[in-house]
């Protein structure tokens, strides 16, 4: 598994999210919650679209859910699984990751080669 850097820790605040470029055709965001950081593919499961409102802007208002800005859809921080909208049961596509001396790295190589298939 290719692990490709996306970031250095410090640059994600506690309650934060930012998006990141992982590959030329995989975008990405990385929440930090409960001193964990969870890595998504930035893809609604219901509309094919981007989930940001903004760059980096990625959580409802209350920082408690992903919030996909083109329909509203909720989604659990922690597992990416759609509890409120038109994709209710259906899951982001979570991505492994790790976080080493500091750094944020995102595994992506085994996804890529499946999507060629």
């Amino acid at each position: 598994m290719t692990a490709v850097y996306l970031g250095a820790l410090a640059e994600l605040a506690a309650g934060a999210t930012r998006g990141y470029q992982a590959a030329p055709d995989l975008s990405v965001f990385a929440v930090r919650h409960n001193d964990e950081v969870h890595v998504y593919r930035n893809l609604c499961p219901h509309g094919g679209t981007e989930l940001n409102w903004m760059p980096d802007k990625f959580l409802d208002r209350d920082r408690e859910y992903i919030q996909c800005s083109s329909h509203g859809a909720l989604f659990e921080i922690n597992t990416g699984l759609c509890i409120a909208g038109p994709c209710g049961g259906q899951h982001l596509d979570k991505l492994p990751s790790h976080v080493e001396d500091g750094n944020i790295y995102v595994h992506i190589k085994n996804m890529i080669e499946a999507e060629k298939n």
